[in-house]
């Protein structure tokens, strides 16, 4: 096979891994919900479904970097894939959150989702009401900054999920949790300000 055919399947790569990560948050919700069931009886197999849900989580959050890297590196950039991009963000980190707010997230937290999920769907709003009239809302430093800072909240709450249930050593479970805690924190004020300058931005173009 030549190099010209083979481009056309290499190129197909990051809309795989785009969609892997769609599909990587649903199976991250079932794992941590199928554990909440297992908490009390089983406990042993409840920390494994934590853990494969943490490994998974973090297997898929590191796909949001090296999807953009490969459509870059391979000219394989596209609307289409651009648009999914923020839909597979959006969807990886909606499904772990609402599925650890059921299992086990104090107040301060199930809060901090809110607040998180709430910004997401109005900026997704406004990008979608710019693109019916053709203006666009591009992707801040501080928006990709709060996206990063929740995905390692994320992933840290569900790493000390299952340090709890493994009876880990301390050091590991104290790490996780206050990772966690900080990480969502700061992507809840990276969310706030982020989204007054789309909101500012978004009256500016529609002006």
């Amino acid at each position: 096979m030549t190099q010209a055919d083979a481009l056309p399947r290499r190129s197909n790569l990051p809309m795989t891994l785009t969609l892997s990560r769609i599909i990587a948050g649903p199976v991250i919700a079932g794992l941590v919900l199928w554990g909440e069931t297992l908490v009390f009886d089983d406990r042993a197999r409840a920390a494994l479904l934590f853990a494969c849900a943490a490994a998974l989580f973090i297997a898929a959050a590191l796909t949001d970097w090296l999807d953009g890297y490969l459509a870059r590196k391979l000219k394989a950039v596209t609307p289409l894939g651009a648009a999914l991009d923020h839909c597979a963000d959006k969807v990886l980190v909606t499904c772990a959150l609402v599925a650890l707010a059921f299992h086990s997230l104090p107040l301060n937290l199930v809060v901090a989702a809110i607040l998180l999920l709430g910004r997401d769907v109005t900026i997704s709003g406004l990008r979608e009401g710019l693109a019916a009239s053709g203006r666009t809302l591009p992707v801040s430093w501080m928006g990709k900054w709060k996206a990063a800072a929740t995905m390692i909240g994320v992933a840290a709450l569900l790493i000390e999920e299952a340090a709890f249930l493994y009876v880990a050593p301390d050091a590991l479970y104290i790490a996780a949790a206050w990772t966690g805690r900080i990480m969502i924190w700061a992507a809840v004020s990276l969310a706030l300000v982020s989204g007054w300058q789309y909101a500012a931005d978004a009256v500016r173009k529609t002006a």
